[in-house]
């Protein structure tokens, strides 16, 4: 996501190493939200699905991290 909490556009990556570490840092952190208010029963399924959103930003921006090295 971007300053705007918009996702970034993957057909367009960005180029900055420092942005993306930004990026990454915000994904990581709303990750260890999402997980520190995770039921024990009864997960909602929207849950689910933004877990699933952020761990695959989280590694499409930890991909494009890699490549820039």
């Amino acid at each position: 996501m971007d300053e705007e909490g918009q996702w970034i556009n993957k057909r367009e990556p960005c180029k900055d190493q420092q942005k993306l570490m930004l990026l990454l840092k915000d994904v990581e952190e709303k990750l260890a939200d999402l997980k520190a208010r995770w039921p024990f029963h009864s997960v909602q399924t929207r849950m689910v699905a933004e877990r699933e959103d952020l761990e695959e930003e989280r590694e499409r921006l930890l991909r494009l991290l890699d490549d820039q090295q």
